[in-house]
């Protein structure tokens, strides 16, 4: 008996319904030609939602992986910085090493280093100066001409050699080396000596 009520109480709420609908001049049909776009929107809007998640979580993805990499890039630089911190520091205006040559010019007076004969007579003649040459190795890496000429003996010039090879804050190659002993038997001798003196690179580039 209660199923049988509860049967003739739901027809009878699609009875109302349907007399609402036709009542207020709305077929049954185009209410559900209303519906149905409005079903389509909402799976259509869901569709959409979904992508730009999932979108979101690839670009978030890409962004830490930007990150990583900056940080990795970072801190390459600063071990180029660290390996690279000896190096000398070249000039835009020339071939040259301008730090590097005062450096070497202190040497050689320590080390009692004098100007040639020939060069004494010159207006700014020095011991140190720029060859206007450059040389490039593996890697990028550049080093700078310097011509060191003097008169000194076999000590004191050995004594700057060694002591230019160990300085800290240089890295200089020999390249070649000419020397004319004194013909007069005297103590000092002639030395015409080429080195390359490796320069910085720009490590801001180069780490990024």
């Amino acid at each position: 008996m209660a199923d049988k009520a509860s049967g003739d109480w739901t027809a009878g709420i699609i009875a109302m319904f349907a007399a609402l609908l036709i009542g207020g001049g709305i077929p049954v049909g185009l209410y559900l030609g209303l519906y149905a776009p409005k079903k389509q929107e909402r799976i259509d809007a869901e569709k959409k939602y979904n992508e730009l998640v999932s979108n979101e979580m690839v670009l978030l993805a890409q962004q830490a992986d930007v990150m990583k990499l900056k940080a990795e890039a970072d801190e390459m630089a600063e071990r180029v910085k660290e390996i690279e911190a000896p190096f000398a520091v070249g000039s835009d205006a020339r071939v040259d090493v301008p730090a590097a040559r005062d450096a070497l010019k202190l040497l050689a007076e320590r080390h009692n280093l004098k100007l040639l004969p020939i060069r004494r007579q010159q207006a700014g003649a020095e011991v140190v100066f720029p060859g206007e040459a450059q040389v490039t190795f593996e890697k990028g890496l550049v080093a700078t001409k310097l011509i060191i000429e003097a008169q000194a003996t076999f000590h004191d010039f050995g004594r700057f050699v060694t002591e230019m090879e160990m300085l800290s804050n240089l890295v200089v190659i020999p390249a070649t080396l000419d020397c004319q002993g004194d013909s007069n038997g005297g103590r000092e001798h002639l030395f015409v000596m080429h080195v390359f003196v490796v320069q910085k690179r720009d490590v801001e580039v180069i780490g990024k």
